[in-house]
């Protein structure tokens, strides 16, 4: 099947809006799209200081650091740090702790 201009989704402020999230820390996210069949999602987070603990991801998220500053450290105690301007691809069924090392927004894509 052939798309047209009408099957572009425009990631802008009208689509949806800020909630807080819930997790353990203070943070919150913005999604800006999702996919009919939920295959993917496209978003802003964004946290204060602090870290939690997070099951397997059931999911790929790939993710790019707008600010702040971030520490992914997983069950076998390896640490990555990502600050403002670096990306990454958390990879389905990673788990550990995050820590958000100073106040930190994140645009996301999720990819299922």
């Amino acid at each position: 099947m052939t798309k047209t201009v009408a099957d572009i989704v425009a990631l802008n402020a009208g689509i949806a809006s800020f909630q807080k999230l819930d997790y353990g820390m203070d943070e919150g996210d913005w999604r800006a799209a999702e996919g009919v069949n939920k295959g993917y999602a496209v978003g802003l987070w964004e946290g204060k200081q602090g870290e939690v603990e997070f099951p397997a991801m059931p999911y790929d998220e790939a993710c790019w650091i707008t600010e702040g500053r971030v520490a992914l450290i997983d069950s076998a105690g390896g640490r990555r740090e990502f600050a403002a301007g670096q990306g990454y691809v958390l990879p389905k069924g990673f788990a550990g702790r995050w820590i958000t090392m100073e106040d930190a927004k994140k645009f996301y894509v999720v990819l299922e």
